[in-house]
């Protein structure tokens, strides 16, 4: 395909714009690097600096380009924008699929490992098709937050359902691309049932789940999902499951072979690895919940100290949501603080690194609050950090222990008073 008449399209239609919509949709997606000739690049570069332009300024300004720019305007005219810009995107998507492949091909002459070559050429495919820009003007991002408003007015909005109303409400929709969460208890609480939980209300909706075990196998994963969505609890012993059990196993079985869940089955996953994987995942379509469990169980091997690497980890997984534009939801341990003192979990009982705290967008902070009976907890869902929305909110949920299934059946709560 020749990009240059897209390039000469662009620029024609934000010549001869009298509304600023071409101009700030060109602006917006695209920058002067998206134009192969120097003249282009700065015909471009000066649109970019001044909204409201023509030829004829451009002329004045440039006159080195003046032919250029009066050729552009009378050839092409105006119209409509956004089938050029989305070409010049394809022509930037198709580069940086090239230099991925050459910066691969020679790490692998280089003898890296093929983990760390694959992270590598991911990443830079992932977010090439992500296609964001660093630097976007206030004009173009107050009308993307304007469209997000009122897209979430109407039910729309591009935040992914947790499958608790309350919650959703508190995290105004759902998980949102290019955010990091954080899950954290003390072990035993739920943690990874939550996120299992998530991740099944994801799929549900047809969303992609990517989910990084690193203290469960996929097939441990899994039986939780099958008695979650079969309601037949893990048998202990031979004998325990009546006819009725296995029927119900054997549908919900077959409901959940087309399920969008991906396992990363791997108890020494490093962050390359985890990078890696996120990075493919993406490459496939949207995801909608990438999960990482847990943290602490994660390396990132050439750091002197436990409190370096876990910094380390935390930012990489926020720089992965920003630049794969996914939700990361990363389950993270509780110091034993909380229990010796018998108290509810604080933000500085996050354990090894204070950055997972300042890193988050989102930190849940989980704790039993009774037990209901032998099989289900009543547990508290604190927010207690949420980037833009409000905190000192709980959610209680209740957790059916033997099956794994979450419900807010035992009504759910606004927290009054100090956590």
């Amino acid at each position: 395909m020749d990009f240059s008449v897209s390039e000469q399209a662009v620029l024609a239609a934000c010549l001869r714009d009298d509304t600023n919509l071409s101009t700030a949709t060109a602006v917006e997606r695209l920058t002067e690097d998206d134009f192969t000739s120097p003249a282009h690049q700065a015909i471009f570069r000066l649109i970019a600096q001044r909204s409201e332009l023509n030829e004829v300024d451009v002329a004045i300004e440039l006159p080195e380009y003046s032919s250029e720019a009066l050729e552009l305007a009378e050839k092409y005219g105006g119209g409509q924008v956004e089938r050029y810009v989305d070409q010049l995107v394809e022509s930037r998507n198709r580069r940086e699929v090239e230099r991925a492949l050459m910066v691969s091909t020679d790490m692998l002459r280089e003898g890296k490992q093929s983990d760390e070559i694959a992270s590598e050429f991911n990443l830079r495919v992932a977010k090439a098709l992500a296609s964001g820009k660093g630097q976007v003007k206030v004009g173009p991002a107050t009308k993307e937050a304007h469209s997000e408003f009122l897209s979430i007015d109407a039910g729309e909005s591009s935040a992914v359902s947790t499958g608790f109303k309350r919650l959703d409400f508190c995290l105004s929709g759902g998980f949102q691309p290019g955010k990091l969460y954080v899950l954290a208890a003390r072990p035993g609480v739920g943690k990874s049932g939550l996120a299992l939980h998530f991740s099944h209300e994801i799929a549900k909706r047809g969303y992609r789940a990517s989910y990084a075990s690193l203290e469960m196998s996929a097939s441990e994963c899994s039986g939780r999902l099958l008695s979650r969505e079969s309601g037949v609890a893990r048998p202990r012993m031979k004998g325990d499951l009546l006819p009725a059990h296995r029927k119900k196993l054997e549908d919900a079985t077959k409901r959940m072979q087309g399920w969008p869940i991906t396992f990363k089955d791997d108890n020494k996953a490093t962050l390359d690895s985890i990078r890696a994987f996120l990075a493919q995942e993406r490459v496939k379509g949207d995801v909608g919940l990438a999960v990482i469990d847990y943290l602490q169980l994660v390396s990132a091997p050439g750091y002197e100290s436990r409190v370096q690497e876990i910094t380390a980890i935390s930012r990489s997984l926020k720089q992965i949501s920003m630049e794969l534009q996914i939700p990361v939801l990363a389950l993270s341990q509780l110091s034993r603080q909380c229990e010796i003192n018998n108290r509810k979990p604080m933000l500085s009982d996050l354990r090894d690194s204070g950055s997972i705290e300042q890193d988050a967008d989102c930190v849940f902070l989980l704790s039993v609050e009774d037990k209901v009976d032998e099989t289900k907890d009543r547990i508290n869902c604190h927010i207690a950090k949420n980037r833009g929305g409000e905190t000192d909110l709980t959610v209680t949920l209740g957790f059916e222990k033997s099956t794994g299934n979450w419900s807010t059946s035992l009504g759910e709560k606004k927290e009054t008073k100090p956590w």
